[in-house]
């Protein structure tokens, strides 16, 4: 891995700028962000290597100064397209919750010591956008691969830590986000949900489902800001639907939890 010179455009109004090459790709972004994406993406990818559950992209070379990062492209496709594969679509899962709770419970945080974690129980070190387009797959090898390791602006956190339900809420809401007739259909998506949130809490050891319904709701606005940036007010309208699905969703699991909890005290 070596530091070297940048070459590629400036970011746009998103603060970052991405470019697909044969083999590399190269995203330029805003310094210190880029720095803590390299570090952070430096982490993921000994966790990956420890528990053999996914794998990271090698860094080719990087820029700390300019904000640069040239990654190893891997021949990739998109977990929804994955997922619409129904064959597999459960394994994926598991193993996709499996990795999650994996960089939770073992990855190294570069922006906090550990006194500090351990001074917020509740606090985990987090993928940062652990959505769909970013949880991958590789036909070839059969492997999980994990990408983009910064924080979703979207989301509205911007820090290295957080409560683990971030991440669980970040990837339900790609899993969720859907307009009717699109490409790579996921039919099974409330049994794939139940089956990630149930495979998730055994494997990280818990998981709330009251904090994870509220952390969608809270960044239920961002996402559909970007959404509408990106697809324009009027196609942004028919993926509306989807925040409405997986928050009474939620509520519905919740509300199971807490009959089976109550029957326990009850018996």
């Amino acid at each position: 891995m070596t530091e070297t010179p940048v070459l590629h455009p400036r970011p746009g109004k998103t603060g970052r700028a991405v470019s697909v090459r044969d083999k590399t790709v190269v995203k330029v972004q805003e310094p210190a962000a880029s720095r803590k994406e390299r570090l952070r993406t430096l982490a993921g990818k000994r966790v990956g290597e420890q528990t053999e559950l996914f794998v990271v992209p090698d860094i080719v070379s990087f820029n700390d100064a300019e904000g640069e990062i040239v990654f190893e492209r891997l021949p990739l496709i998109s977990f929804r397209e994955a997922l619409s594969r129904t064959d597999r679509s459960f394994d994926l899962i598991r193993r996709a919750a499996m990795s999650l709770a994996g960089i939770h419970g073992r990855m190294a945080s570069a922006e906090v010591s550990d006194r500090k974690l351990e001074s917020k129980p509740n606090s985990v070190p987090l993928h940062g956008d652990f959505g769909m387009h970013n949880v991958c797959y590789l036909p070839a090898s059969d492997e999980i691969a994990l990408i983009d390791w910064a924080n979703a602006g979207w989301t509205g956190v911007e820090s290295d830590v957080g409560e683990p339900e971030i991440d669980v809420a970040v990837f339900l809401v790609s899993l969720f986000h859907r307009r009717p007739f699109g490409p790579w259909p996921v039919s099974q998506r409330h049994e794939l949900a139940r089956h990630f949130l149930e495979v998730y809490a055994s494997t990280a050891g818990g998981l709330s489902l009251q904090r994870l319904r509220s952390i969608v709701a809270a960044i239920a606005p961002g996402h559909a800001r970007m959404t509408r940036r990106l697809k324009g007010r009027l196609r942004a309208l028919s993926y509306y639907h989807s925040f409405i699905d997986l928050y009474f969703f939620l509520g519905r699991l919740r509300a199971e939890a807490y009959a089976v909890h109550s029957d326990h005290h009850t018996a």
